[in-house]
C-alpha cells in the first residue's frame, strides 16, 4: 500500500489513474483515437492528456488536508459529500443520497449552527462539490474533478470564506474517518 506522500504525488502527476472513464473518452476524442490506444498513449504522453482536460502541469504544492481526502475510500467520499451537503443544504440537493444520514443528523446540525452557511453560501449552490472545489483550490480542483463524469460537474462558485471551508471539511473529514 502507497503512503500519503505516494499517492499524493501518483494522484496529482498521473490523474488519469483515477479519471472518470467518461474523461478518457474525452481525451480519445481529442486525440482522434480509440480508448483502447489512448491507455497506451497515457504513460507516454501525459501531457496530451492533461491539456486535452484543462489541467495546467505543475510540481504538486503540499496540501495536507486535501493528503486526507485522497486516503478515503470512494464510500467515505460519498459519505464526505453527504455530510457537507447536510451541513450546507439542509435535507435539500445532495444530501438526501446518503442512506446513514440520519445517524449523523445531530452532529451535521450542530456543525451547521456554528458555521451558519445560510450567511455566506449563495442559495443557488446546492451540490457539495462546489464547497469541495472552492477548498481545494484550482490547482488541485483541476485533478479531483476528474473524478466525476464531465457532463455531472456543477460549475464553479465564485470564492467563499476560506475560515468557513476550512472548518467544514475538517469538521466533515474528522467525521467520515473516525470510526
Amino acid at each position: 500500500m502507497l503512503s500519503a506522500e505516494e499517492h499524493w504525488i501518483r494522484w496529482w502527476c498521473a490523474p488519469w489513474e483515477w479519471a472518470h472513464a467518461d474523461w478518457i473518452d474525452v481525451f480519445a476524442d481529442h486525440c482522434g483515437m480509440t480508448r483502447e490506444d489512448c491507455t497506451e498513449l497515457l504513460g507516454t504522453r501525459h501531457d496530451v492528456f492533461l491539456h486535452s482536460v484543462g489541467v495546467v502541469p505543475s510540481q504538486p504544492p503540499p496540501v495536507e488536508s486535501l493528503m486526507q481526502w485522497l486516503q478515503l475510500d470512494d464510500t467515505q467520499q460519498q459519505r464526505a459529500l453527504s455530510l457537507a451537503g447536510r451541513i450546507c443544504f439542509g435535507q435539500g440537493g445532495q444530501a438526501s443520497a446518503d442512506d446513514a444520514g440520519q445517524v449523523h443528523e445531530p452532529w451535521c446540525r450542530a456543525v451547521a449552527k456554528a458555521l451558519r452557511p445560510g450567511l455566506w453560501l449563495d442559495p443557488s449552490v446546492s451540490d457539495a462539490r462546489v464547497l469541495l472545489a472552492a477548498w481545494a483550490g484550482e490547482p488541485c480542483w483541476s485533478r479531483l474533478r476528474l473524478s466525476w463524469a464531465p457532463d455531472v460537474l456543477p460549475q464553479a462558485c465564485a470564492k467563499l470564506p476560506e475560515n468557513k471551508l476550512q472548518t467544514l471539511w475538517q469538521s466533515v473529514l474528522w467525521r467520515v474517518s473516525t470510526p
